[in-house]
């Protein structure tokens, strides 16, 4: 028979870690608290046993009313499965007991077996605490097991100790159980505070005898060091320009690599056209396949980089001192401060930070932060940013030690956050409420990052990217190939006769032949059904400085943002023989009429401020319909950020069209 063991204990007290390492699961460990917001499961074996391990989110107390604390009561009461856990490992925070024992003594008098293990010793003795694990060890009634889960140390203790786990002695209020059921389904909540009040006065003995306090006097370089990056003024300076420097580094850094892959895939199309039979299926591959699949590995570096500096900044403790930072923007327009991590992890992706606002007790705050939650620029509007800033913005402008195109992605990113104040500013008159929720954040310490950790999450965020986003926009180039190399009726065979009627009468020195190829490029696309369909969009789109072509890529990035770069180079590539990129592609397209260059300024401007703001991934769509329970919120959520989208990228081309 396998046993189940549930992991319990408080955020950052190395529960995940310990997770990781025993199961060999690929979990993502964060410094920032309730990242965990769902159990995880995973096998252990060893000493020839086999666990079912249990990792149950980390929490401050059982009682608690945010939803994603409720799984632990629910799981130790076996409410859900109908079993509770055979045997809890709890996890204590060895540099911070007294808070770390009031779940203790909670947990204790549910009668299920414990064993304790001893983590952030090394953390108790740079903040010179010494705790006695044998006095420790007799007080509670329970095994004690110290050691590190970063480096290994005292895991092939753990066996022993959960051979000997058995109920704690600790025994405070004795109706835990009782109370807690209570507690979940609504039936009773008074007496808490009280409750919590009695429970610490019993800790504090507890403490004293237990762990020895040799502070030295002065302030530590880590409090030093908090005082800078937690200022009211200088905080927020810093932090713009940790920001501004990741996203100069994502420019400089991935420049390389990017034009390699660009440069290595137009080969292979070209390769592919000379090796292969001409036909329906060479040009399928060749200009359909191929491009699409370029689209979604060209920005595998920038992705990767990125998430390399976000895993560097959340390992170190920094991320922890943004979100205490921020939090008093947050309070001033209406939110609460648990909003700060959904929002966060929005830069990453909509989707899973919507579903961690959970933990948001109140029902108008977590409705307001689910809402603006999408205007955080994630990771699939990158390569849009990426394409349309590298087009437009010459990389060898600047300002000061920062390219001007840095400049404005940093831009785009703070776009959202000022649309997202002003929706939540609105929020808050629309919520009317009385009392201020509270918010409970813990600094963790600093460290320096485990590079194992943080690579491995950029690499599960850069496979991610490919494997799920990739698979869309490889399926919708190919269905534009579709659309843009067929046409009704005999349309295309038309328009290729117009062209062959018009070119003719010209004199080969005014028209060559290598001209005649990109108008028949040009008309055959035109006439097909991708052309119709840009056609017919193209009055709704036209004032804000795009042609059917890119609204053929607006329609179609609708299933992911970032399909918008795959669709452009199957439309553009049409046009080439050679193995130019998009963007020297797009930058040699003219406007007929003015003779200027179609894709400049205005256009990039204004089509990046229509992706910061507009609702263009039905996947976060899906998921908010799932956590509003019903479509009202997702439908006014999808056409107030339309409108808003449109109205922005209609101030900003006409704008710049007049200042430039």
């Amino acid at each position: 028979m396998v046993e189940t063991i549930a992991l319990i204990g408080n955020p950052n007290c190395g529960k995940s870690t310990l997770f990781n390492r025993l199961t060999g699961l690929r979990q993502k460990i964060s410094n920032l608290p309730g990242t965990t917001v769902e159990k995880k499961l995973g096998l252990w074996q060893g000493n020839n046993h086999r666990y079912s391990l249990l990792d149950l989110p980390g929490i401050y107390s059982l009682y608690s009313e945010s939803e994603d604390e409720k799984v632990v009561v629910k799981a130790l009461l076996g409410m859900e499965s109908g079993d509770s856990p055979n045997k809890i490992l709890f996890i204590l925070d060895a540099s911070n007991l007294r808070r770390n024992l009031l779940l203790f003594s909670q947990v204790s008098e549910l009668k299920i077996p414990m064993a304790v293990l001893l983590t952030m010793n090394d953390t108790a003795l740079r903040k010179n605490l010494t705790v006695s694990t044998e006095k420790l060890e007799s007080t509670l009634g329970v095994p004690i097991v110290k050691i590190n889960p970063r480096k290994g140390e005292g895991i092939g203790e753990i066996h022993s100790a959960i051979a000997n786990a058995r109920v704690s002695v600790l025994q405070m209020i004795g109706n835990t159980g009782e109370r807690l059921f209570a507690f979940v389904t609504g039936s009773k909540k008074e007496g808490i505070a009280a409750e919590t009040l009695s429970r610490y006065a019993h800790i504090e003995k507890i403490v004293a005898e237990c762990v020895q306090s040799n502070q030295a006097s002065g302030k530590s370089w880590r409090a030093k060091l908090d005082y800078w990056l937690t200022h009211r003024i200088l905080g927020y300076l810093i932090f713009g320009i940790i920001m501004l420097t990741i996203f100069q580094g994502v420019f400089t850094l991935a420049e390389y690599p990017m034009n390699w892959i660009e440069q290595g895939f137009g080969m292979l199309s070209e390769w592919t056209n000379a090796a292969l039979p001409a036909g329906t299926l060479t040009s399928l591959i060749s200009d359909g396949l191929i491009p699409g699949i370029a689209g979604v590995v060209v920005f595998v570096p920038q992705i990767a980089i990125l998430f390399l500096f976000i895993g560097l900044l959340e390992d170190s403790g920094y991320m922890t001192r943004a979100s205490f930072i921020t939090d008093r923007v947050m309070r001033r327009i209406g939110l609460n401060g648990r909003s700060v991590i959904p929002l966060i992890s929005g830069f990453a992706c909509a989707i899973p930070s919507i579903m961690a606002t959970r933990s948001i007790k109140h029902k108008g705050e977590r409705l307001a932060t689910m809402f603006v939650t999408p205007l955080m620029s994630c990771s699939a509007r990158l390569p849009v940013y990426t394409l349309l800033i590298s087009l437009a913005i010459p990389e060898t402008e600047g300002l000061g030690p920062f390219s001007l195109r840095s400049v404005i992605m940093t831009l785009a990113y703070f776009a959202g956050i000022i649309a997202a104040i002003g929706i939540s500013l609105f929020f808050k008159k629309r919520n009317q409420k009385s009392e201020a929720s509270e918010f409970i954040l813990e600094m963790p310490t600093y460290q320096l990052p485990r590079l194992q950790t943080v690579l491995l999450q950029m690499s599960h965020k850069s496979m991610s990217f490919v494997t799920s986003a990739g698979k869309v926009i490889v399926i919708i180039s190919m269905i534009l190939w579709a659309l843009s190399s067929y046409g009704p009726g005999d349309a295309i065979k038309m328009a290729e006769t117009d062209v062959y009627r018009t070119t003719s009468k010209l004199p080969d020195s005014l028209y060559i032949e290598e001209n005649r190829k990109i108008d028949l490029a040009e008309a055959r696309l035109e006439a097909s059904y991708a052309g119709h369909l840009g056609k017919f969009i193209e009055p709704a789109i036209q004032p804000l400085g795009y042609d059917w072509k890119t609204g053929i890529a607006i329609i179609s990035s609708f299933a992911a943002r970032e399909v918008f770069v795959g669709t452009m180079a199957t439309l553009f590539r049409g046009r080439e023989d050679n193995p130019e990129t998009i963007r020297d592609v797009m930058k040699q397209t003219t406007n007929p009429e003015t003779g200027k260059p179609l894709y400049g300024l205005p256009y990039a401007l204004s089509l990046m401020i229509f992706y910061a703001y507009a609702m263009q991934c039905m996947s976060t769509i899906a998921v908010m319909k799932r956590e509003t329970g019903g479509w009202k919120w997702p439908f006014i959520q999808f056409a107030s950020f339309l409108a808003l989208a449109w109205l922005s990228a209609w101030v900003v081309f006409n704008l710049t069209s007049v200042l430039l």
